[in-house]
């Protein structure tokens, strides 16, 4: 009696794996789990002047890796995204810090400028000015 409840205990857990279903216990959900998205906008314009500046790279980066990507439009203006569980990367979303890297990267003319982002703040950086380089 004892090896045909192992048997059916072994083919229902079969089962239930190929259906999704995981023996181990997580401390974070993954199905159904909130998806937080990351929206970041903003206006680039020169430190001198406020002429949009078109063609400056825009990168969502945290500590680890590079999220999204844009390029600033003819308003100088840029949009970036990025869905983030709060599970992924085993933190807590709330206490991770995201960083915009503006760059120059067509003509070269202006600095580089970083802004630190953490998930709470403002997700509308306004406008930002970028130093002409000398």
């Amino acid at each position: 009696m004892a090896r045909i409840s192992k048997t059916y205990s072994r083919i229902l857990a079969a089962l239930l794996s190929l259906l999704g279903f995981s023996p181990v216990i997580s401390s974070c959900a993954k199905y159904g789990a909130p998806c937080t998205e990351i929206r970041i906008t903003g206006t680039v314009i020169p430190e001198n002047n406020s002429t949009p500046i078109q063609g400056i790279r825009a990168v969502l980066k945290d500590d680890y890796q590079g999220y999204d990507t844009a390029y600033t439009a003819k308003n100088g203006g840029f949009f970036l995204q990025f869905p983030h569980s709060p599970c992924s990367e085993g933190m807590n979303f709330r206490e991770k810090n995201f960083r915009v890297e503006l760059k120059d990267v067509l003509n070269g003319l202006f600095e580089d400028k970083e802004i630190t982002i953490d998930s709470e703040s403002k997700q509308n950086l306004g406008t930002v000015r970028m130093t002409p380089k000398e």
